[in-house]
């Protein structure tokens, strides 16, 4: 288990701070120092429900550190009340919010890694070309 003397997790810390100060995307306690996850619950379904029952269209994104490259994946979904995601046809109502959410996101991930953290982002080889970001 790294302390907080190692440069590992120095430099672990560092990278979470930064991508941190994106907004609420980051899931720090679903990072480690070669996989970070981000998430955006964009479209509340009933707000009438009680706020730890209520679910979410959105999408959530993984990212593994190879070198000094960043790949990611995303999925778009449900966040249940379970607070899981499970991946889901967002219907079509919400399809072009969601969808404007993560490359609004994307906008602002792909400069932070590369100016702030020398990284350069690309999508994964499982991801189908017809879902990369336009912005890829």
């Amino acid at each position: 288990m790294p302390t907080s003397t190692d440069p590992n997790h120095v430099f672990f810390r560092k990278r979470i701070r930064i991508l941190n100060a994106l907004g609420p995307y980051l899931r720090e306690n679903e990072s480690n120092p070669e996989a970070f996850m981000f998430d955006c619950l964009t479209i509340c379904i009933d707000a009438e429900v009680e706020p730890e029952k209520r679910e979410f269209y959105g999408w959530w994104l993984k990212m593994d550190l190879i070198g000094d490259v960043c790949e990611y994946h995303y999925q778009f979904g449900l966040f249940n009340e379970q607070g899981h995601w499970q991946q889901k046809t967002v219907p079509k109502p919400y399809r072009d919010e969601v969808v404007k959410s993560l490359n609004a996101f994307y906008e602002i991930l792909s400069p932070c890694l590369q100016d702030k953290l020398a990284l350069q982002l690309k999508p994964s080889a499982i991801l189908a070309k017809a879902l990369i970001l336009s912005a890829a």
